[in-house]
C-alpha cells in the first residue's frame, strides 16, 4: 500500500502465476541469518533457486556471545532440501570479517548477486539511559554492519563491471518502523541507527544506478528472538484472509524474495514496511511548506509566518480562519 492511500490494496498474490521467480544460477549472502526473519530469507531465496552463504555470528538478541551452530543449522537445512549453501560465521560490524563474507561466496560459488542485511541487535535504548558502549555496539552492529558489507559486495561488482562481466544484482537492507517513521520510546538509539540505514539505501540506489545494481530496505514486522521490542511496533492485520499470520518471518521473506529477484528490477532506493499481507511504500524525504522573505527574518516575524503558512495556526496555536 503505497502512503495516502485510504486502505490497503487487496490482491491474492497470484495474479500473475507466469511470471515466477527463478533465482538459478544467483548466489546470495544473507546476514544474521541463523534466525527468524534472516533465517527465513535464507531458506526462500534458496527454494527459489539462490546458492547461498548464511552468516551468523551466533550472538544473543543483545549482541553477546556466539554460537556457530546457528549458521550451521539453516546451511544444513538449506542442503537437506537439495539446495546449496554455505555457514559463515564473521561478525558483519568487523570490517575484514564483512570483506570475507563477499570472498566467501565467490569462492564457494563463483560469485554474488544478491546482498541481503539483516543482521543486528535490539537493546533499550532511551536517550537518557545510555551510555557510550550502547552507542559504539549499535553503531557498530547496525551501521557498520550493514554499510561494511555494502562497500565490499559494491567494490566486487563493479571489478566485475570492469572486467565485462557485468550483470544486474540487489540488495535488500533492513531498516525498521523504529526509525521509519521513528517514535517508538526507549528505542531512540536502535530507530535512529535503522532510520540512517533508509538514508543510506537510497543514497547507495544512486551512487550504483551504473553498476546496475538495485537497493531497497524493508521495515519487517515478525515474531522472532525479539518478541519484547517486537511488540511496542504496530502490528497491521490483514482484513480479508483472517488465517494470515502477520507475524510470520516468511511473509518478510516473500516480499525479500522479490526485491532480489529480476521481477523487481525497476525498483531501487525504495523503502517497504512489511506486515503479513501488508506492504507499505513508504516515501523518503520530501520538501514541504515554505516561507519566504527579501529582508532578514525577526524572531516574531518568523515565528507568525511559520505558524501561518507551515501549521496552519497562529502563535499560540489556534487554527487560523480561513
Amino acid at each position: 500500500m503505497y502512503a495516502g492511500s485510504p486502505r490497503p490494496t487487496r490482491g491474492s498474490g497470484d495474479e500473475d502465476q507466469g511470471a515466477a521467480v527463478n533465482l538459478d544460477g544467483k548466489v546470495a549472502l544473507v546476514t544474521g541469518a541463523g534466525n527468524g526473519i534472516g533465517r527465513a530469507e535464507a531458506l526462500e531465496l534458496a527454494r527459489h533457486g539462490a546458492a547461498v552463504v548464511v552468516n551468523d555470528l551466533g550472538t544473543s538478541v543483545a549482541g553477546t556471545g556466539s554460537d556457530h551452530n546457528a549458521a550451521d543449522s539453516v546451511a544444513a537445512e538449506i542442503i537437506a532440501r537439495g539446495g546449496q549453501a554455505v555457514a559463515n560465521y564473521g561478525d558483519v560490524g568487523d570490517w575484514d570479517a564483512a570483506r570475507g563474507m563477499v570472498h566467501q561466496a565467490v569462492d564457494a560459488f563463483g560469485g554474488l548477486d544478491i546482498l541481503v542485511n539483516n543482521a543486528g541487535i535490539v537493546r533499550r535504548s532511551a536517550i537518557l539511559d545510555l551510555v557510550s558502549a550502547d552507542v559504539d555496539t549499535h553503531m557498530r552492529v547496525l551501521f557498520k554492519g550493514t554499510i561494511g558489507t555494502l562497500h565490499h559486495a559494491g567494490a566486487y561488482w563493479r571489478d566485475e563491471r570492469a572486467a565485462g562481466r557485468g550483470r544486474r544484482r540487489s540488495v535488500v537492507n533492513t531498516s525498521s518502523s523504529a526509525g521509519v517513521p521513528g517514535g517508538v520510546q526507549e528505542f531512540s538509539l536502535y530507530g535512529s541507527m535503522k532510520a540512517a540505514i533508509a538514508s543510506l539505501t537510497m543514497t547507495a540506489a544512486l551512487e550504483w544506478r551504473a553498476l546496475d545494481v538495485t537497493v531497497n530496505a524493508i521495515c519487517p514486522h515478525a515474531s522472532t528472538r525479539m518478541d519484547s521490542f517486537a511488540k511496542s511496533l504496530p502490528t497491521y492485520r490483514h482484513e480479508f484472509d483472517e488465517e494470515l499470520d502477520p507475524e510470520d518471518p516468511r511473509c518478510t521473506a516473500d516480499v525479500v524474495t522479490w526485491l532480489a529477484s529480476d521481477l523487481a528490477a525497476f525498483v531501487t532506493g525504495q523503502v517497504f514496511e512489511v506486515s503479513g499481507g501488508l506492504v507499505r511504500h513508504w516515501r523518503p524525504w520530501s520538501a514541504g511548506a515554505e516561507v519566504d522573505t527579501t529582508t532578514r527574518w525577526t524572531p516574531a516575524s518568523l515565528a507568525t509566518a511559520v505558524a501561518t503558512h507551515v501549521f496552519g495556526t497562529i502563535p499560540g496555536g489556534r487554527v487560523v480562519e480561513r
